[in-house]
Formats: C-alpha cells, sequence, structure tokens
C-alpha cells in the first residue's frame, strides 16, 4: 500500500511558492490565495488517482496555469491594491506601473498556453530554462522556443496597444 502524503509537510513546504507565482500573474493577493486553494486540492486529487512523482514541478506548473486561467476568465485585470505595493514610488510612478501591468496581463491572456506559462516563470519567478523546463516537463528547446514567441507576440500587442492609444 502507498504511503499517503503528509499534507501539512507539502503545504509548508511549497505555499509561499505556489502563492507568489499566482501572486505575480494575477496581481492579487485574493485571487492568488483563491488560486492557491485550488491548486493544492487539484494536486491532491492527482496524487489519490496514481500518485505524484515530484511535488515542486507540478505544483509550479499548476499554479502557473490555474492563474493564467482565471486571467483569461476575468478579461480585465484588476489594479493592485495598496498593500500589495511593491516600491514606495510617487502616484505617478505607481500609475504607470499599475497600467504596464494590467496591460501586460492582458496580453498574456492572449498567448497559448504553454508560452504563456513559460514567460510567467521567465519573467515573474525568474526560473532557468532548465528550471522550467522541468516545471512543465518539456524540452529546454521547447523552452527556448515557447520564450522567443512569447515575447515576440507580446511585443507586437503591446505596440499594437501603445500605437491605439497614441491615435
Amino acid at each position: 500500500m502507498e504511503k499517503r502524503p503528509n499534507w501539512r509537510e507539502i503545504v509548508e513546504k511549497h505555499q509561499e511558492q505556489v502563492l507568489r507565482i499566482a501572486v505575480r500573474i494575477l496581481g492579487s493577493l485574493h485571487d492568488a490565495e483563491d488560486v492557491a486553494q485550488d491548486v493544492f486540492v487539484e494536486a491532491y486529487q492527482l496524487h489519490r488517482r496514481g500518485g505524484v512523482d515530484g511535488w515542486t514541478g507540478l505544483l509550479v506548473r499548476m499554479a502557473t496555469l490555474r492563474a493564467i486561467d482565471r486571467l483569461r476568465r476575468a478579461r480585465s485585470a484588476r489594479a493592485l491594491c495598496d498593500d500589495d505595493r511593491a516600491t514606495d514610488e510617487g502616484p505617478f510612478e505607481e500609475a504607470v506601473a499599475r497600467e504596464l501591468a494590467e496591460r501586460l496581463r492582458g496580453a498574456v491572456t492572449q498567448l497559448p498556453d504553454q508560452q504563456a506559462a513559460v514567460f510567467t516563470l521567465a519573467a515573474f519567478e525568474q526560473l532557468s530554462r532548465g528550471e522550467i523546463a522541468a516545471s512543465l516537463q518539456i524540452s529546454p528547446q521547447a523552452v527556448s522556443t515557447a520564450l522567443y514567441k512569447a515575447r515576440q507576440q507580446l511585443m507586437s500587442e503591446l505596440n499594437v496597444l501603445d500605437q491605439g492609444e497614441r491615435s
């Protein structure tokens, strides 16, 4: 009989990383907490159906994909709450950063799943190509290709938005 995982240890070990990934993608602590809870419930269900080989990779991948799914469902990015601020810049700088973050989140929702996952793990979590490959269970070359395509599409999308605002 297979030993059941110690959920307290698994959650304690991975909760900060899962939450951090979701917050960076969603820009909302409240939404990120919901995603994190969903991720751990889904991971437990996967384990019960057949076991889990690597918790870190599974949870990083699930957090990334579930946060992107939630962002797509929302269709409109939410501004960061005052408590979620990363800097003590002035109001103008905060407004510009908030607008850029909203535009980037909106553009990421237009990417195919794999490109969105690779981009968010590289840009927000600053994971290496090897770490992303392991987390998403793809080759390092596939990571490089997806990241290149994601950056190209995001630059194009953000440029189109910028051109539209100048008109």
